[in-house]
């Protein structure tokens, strides 16, 4: 009986340098155990690829948010054959690690041991953004967590102005504070499900298949990983000082009572807005306009909570 294939992909500047060996100490007597390690920023995509072509049973990303984001899109390049044997997991080691908080995981090498011995897989939905090019070609980007617009684009887009020498935690803390100072809304316009057109002044525009962004601020505390839907969650016509305001509340993830703060389930969705950055999990990718949509239970995921 072949032994059950366990891939590692790790960042290879997030992750801590004993924690290879560490790795293949914890499981290299139980399972068969790849280890990668990145050293650009798509070869993550590649070797999830890879590693699902290959017949891997468990695909681990460790790293951050990011890492977790081109591991996901490289298993959805497979084969739908091909994807339905891989349970993806995550060993976080980001500055945000916000995925990882709708599924109830942490760092510890040993939750994940137990999560893997006791098959604890559950089925994920994932967003997909697509954009279209100037030539009429479509890109087609998968996320787990959440594609947003406005001021956490903006905070994204200030950080990959920044030398990559600082700290992570020193650019999204500065990114943030600098954002806030200067940012004013962006006029944009929403179609929701083919059906509702929204238009106005957006502060922050959060199209959520999970809960957190931000380091770990509740912006959609109605989302679920596996309903079916997205939260949408619109903040018009607000100030940076507005968004402060709204802090205690993002922590706590408790819905912000505030007229301009909308909450709203959705299948798909259309935005235009003219030079408007979007983010998704933490990943500056393109520019509206963009047309998303969930596909629903699409991702085998290793998970704390059912």
């Amino acid at each position: 009986m072949a032994q059950t294939r366990l891939v590692f992909i790790l960042h290879g500047q997030r992750c801590p340098p004993a924690l290879p060996n560490r790795l293949l100490q914890r499981f290299a007597a139980s399972f068969q155990v790849d280890i990668h390690i990145t050293t650009s920023s798509s070869s993550a995509e590649n070797l999830a690829l890879d590693a699902v072509q290959g017949g891997c049973d468990y695909l681990i990303a460790v790293g951050g948010d990011g890492t977790i984001h081109e591991v996901i899109n490289g298993v959805m390049r497979a084969e739908p054959e091909a994807r339905q044997r891989v349970a993806v997991g995550a060993l976080p080691f980001g500055t945000g690690n916000d995925f990882v908080r709708s599924l109830g995981v942490s760092d510890s090498v040993e939750q994940l041991e137990r999560l893997i011995l006791g098959a604890q897989v559950r089925p994920i939905d994932l967003g997909r953004l697509t954009l279209t090019g100037e030539h009429g070609g479509e890109r087609v980007i998968w996320f787990g967590n959440i594609a947003s617009l406005g001021i956490s684009s903006a905070i994204v887009e200030q950080v990959k102005r920044l030398p990559r020498w600082l700290p992570a935690s020193v650019s999204f803390y500065y990114s943030t504070l600098l954002t806030l100072l200067r940012y004013r809304p962006r006029r944009m316009r929403l179609q929701v499900d083919d059906a509702e057109e929204i238009s106005g002044d957006f502060l922050s525009l959060c199209v959520a298949n999970g809960r957190y962004f931000g380091s770990g601020l509740g912006i959609a505390p109605l989302a679920r990983l596996d309903d079916g839907l997205l939260e949408v969650v619109m903040i018009r016509n607000g100030s940076s000082l507005d968004f402060l305001r709204y802090l205690p509340s993002l922590r706590k993830a408790q819905p912000v009572l505030d007229e301009r703060v909308r909450y709203l389930s959705a299948r798909r969705l259309q935005v235009q807005g003219q030079g408007c950055p979007v983010e998704v999990d933490g990943e500056l990718v393109c520019h509206a306009p963009i047309r998303i949509e969930v596909v629903p239970q699409v991702l085998r995921c290793l998970s704390a909570l059912s």
